[in-house]
């Protein structure tokens, strides 16, 4: 079996059964297949809902088939740029923000990649993070969020040290609107019983709204590398893992918001409480447990795990429902290894090796730039991608 990464631990498929099996006393809790569950929903919608048959059967559309374009952004290669992976990216003002997850730094570099200077403040001293779970920049301040210690600490562009805050539990990700922190708790309890998935905490910390309530709780929750509360337009967009449905927060408003409906290919059931035992089902069920989404005002993105075996790729349009499964194969065993960065003015971000960039830009019959620079550097490159109009799908 093909090594593959699972989105929330960071394992391959092959090694979650062995860690799985070490961790038999461990039950993951899920609560969310479809908008069933409205506990705290209000009438208001900022946004009109949206369901989308999604098909892990449907023909395959090669992926350099729905391009229409590409714009490629070269990170610089240095001595203080060298990059373990470009897996989150910021775009703030004319300045690309990279995690450089595997040193746990925060890399910046301007609109055409050139790098400009390094973050890092690694440690448990003051002023000091652990690792970086979330991220994000408002203003001329850089937060972020560490969940070991369930701490936000808060820098300037340039590094000085702000200040820190400790949340009241420990969060999956967590993400700031307008002087307030949304949060996703994945079923950690609050205020010591209550069970929810998402919560908006005030300026002091202390909750405020409370989400999509569960009565259901036993032993751990796990947590996700992908993050989970995302901005969108003037709200938030919050994704949980193993959940078929995006909801979204905006101006007191939460709602379910984007539902991707599988059939009967997906594999949990509303309100479903994950047992060890689940996963030997899941292994050799054929059916979608976990999907990653990303959204554009126009296109969605979202990728698909299936069973223990592949990932499903799929395109959406979202005024005319049609979809398109993505085939990113390389050739007969591998994929284009893409990390999804979000969309910038329409476009999808990604984030690429030059190898795959190469073979993808022969198959669209386009002239790399700089591929001298391009072929040497071991920096992933930025890719921006057109779709062609869903009537070309």
């Amino acid at each position: 079996m093909a090594e593959m990464a699972c989105r929330f631990c960071g394992f391959s498929f092959s090694s979650l059964s062995k860690v799985i099996a070490a961790s038999a006393a461990i039950f993951l809790l899920v609560g969310c297949s479809g908008p069933k569950n409205k506990e705290g929903l209000q009438s208001q919608k900022p946004e009109t809902f949206q369901s989308y048959q999604l098909s892990i059967d449907a023909e395959r559309k090669s992926f350099s088939s729905l391009i229409e374009s590409i714009e490629v952004v070269p990170l610089e290669e240095t001595d203080n740029s060298l990059l373990t992976s470009a897996s989150r990216v910021l775009k703030h003002r004319n300045e690309y923000l990279v995690i450089n997850k595997g040193d746990e730094e925060v890399v910046f570099f301007d609109s055409e990649g050139k790098y400009l200077r390094t973050f890092r403040q690694l440690g448990q001293g003051p002023g000091e993070y652990q690792s970086i779970n979330s991220f994000w920049v408002k203003g001329n301040v850089m937060s972020i969020y560490e969940r070991r210690r369930s701490i936000i600490f808060r820098y300037t562009l340039f590094g000085d040290f702000i200040d820190s805050m400790m949340l009241p539990a420990q969060v999956g990700h967590v993400g700031e609107y307008e002087g307030e922190y949304i949060v996703e708790f994945n079923f950690n309890p609050i205020l010591d019983s209550m069970l929810y998935k998402f919560g908006v905490l005030d300026k002091e910390l202390k909750p405020k709204d409370l989400y999509l309530k569960t009565a259901e709780f036993d032993a751990a929750a796990v947590w996700s590398n992908e993050n989970s509360v995302i901005p969108y337009n003037d709200g938030m967009l919050l994704v949980r893992m193993y959940c078929d449905t995006v909801y979204y927060y905006s101006k007191g408003q939460f709602q379910p918001l984007i539902h991707l409906n599988f059939g009967k290919d997906w594999y949990w059931e509303d309100g479903a409480i994950i047992k060890k035992e689940d996963y030997g089902v899941i292994e050799n069920s054929g059916q979608a447990w976990d999907v990653i989404t990303s959204l554009s005002d126009e296109l969605i993105y979202t990728k698909s795990v299936i069973g223990f075996s592949h990932y499903e790729h799929h395109l959406i349009n979202r005024s005319t429902g049609k979809v398109a499964r993505m085939d990113l194969s390389k050739d007969a065993s591998t994929e284009f290894a893409l990390n999804n960065l979000g969309w910038e003015k329409g476009k999808w971000l990604v984030s690429m090796s030059a190898e795959d960039l190469l073979q993808l830009s022969e198959e669209l019959g386009y002239d790399l730039p700089n591929l001298d620079q391009l072929s040497r550097s071991e920096n992933p490159t930025l890719v921006k991608i057109k779709f062609k109009d869903s009537s070309d799908w």
